[in-house]
């Protein structure tokens, strides 16, 4: 008789604790999506613009610079595209490449080597160089930003190409302990600084004639 008391205390006291655990375990793994549940809307974040290129007298090269504001992140957020379709109305091909010169990601803040060289800044040997912080920015998060071109050379007369930015975080990454990190501080950054963004990029677009 003492031993079944005995079994039935045990039972008791392990089935509590277990369940304690299993929440415990749920709640982590899903808080990041339970933040911003309410907060998913069906708009669709598109940005396109146009930049038509003429190579004047004596001009090899003309650049624009690119402000990218991503108002919210979060788990199953609305992708975000921008993108600008440079013109060639010139009589010679040219070449469109892109710099990042600074980036933000919520209280994280990034100016690369190219960056600081366009601001005459002093260059620390930890600062990243463009390619290398665009790789981090696509492939790094629980996120993914993802800068490309359609290509980089644009033919004379009529040509056309595309640089684009496509930012998207899926609601299920298979990544939970990372996606649960970083939804944590990006609703926490999002409650200190609500008028904000949470990802704020400055990127040089230059375009340079190709040699007749």
């Amino acid at each position: 008789m003492q031993e079944n008391d005995s079994k039935k205390k045990k039972l008791n006291i392990f089935k509590p604790s277990r369940l304690v655990f299993l929440l415990v375990l749920i709640a982590s793994n899903t808080f990041a999506w339970f933040i911003y549940a309410t907060k998913v809307d069906s708009d669709v974040s598109v940005h396109v613009r146009s930049w038509n290129v003429v190579f004047e007298a004596g001009e090899h090269e003309v650049t624009d610079l690119v402000n990218i504001n991503v108002s919210d992140i979060y788990p199953g957020m609305t992708d975000y595209h921008y993108e600008l379709k440079a013109y060639n109305h010139s009589e010679v091909s040219a070449t469109i490449t892109y710099e990042i010169l600074e980036c933000r990601l919520l209280n994280n803040y990034f100016k690369t080597v190219e960056g600081k060289q366009a601001a005459q800044e002093t260059i620390l040997p930890t600062d990243p160089y463009s390619a290398d912080l665009a790789d981090e920015l696509e492939n790094d998060y629980p996120f993914s930003i993802v800068i490309g071109l359609s290509d980089t050379t644009i033919a004379q007369g009529n040509g056309e190409e595309t640089f684009s930015i496509d930012v998207s975080w899926p609601y299920e990454s298979n990544q939970d302990a990372i996606d649960t990190q970083w939804g944590v501080n990006a609703y926490n950054y999002r409650q200190t600084n609500p008028t904000a963004a949470s990802i704020s990029m400055r990127i040089k677009v230059t375009i340079t004639q190709n040699q007749v």
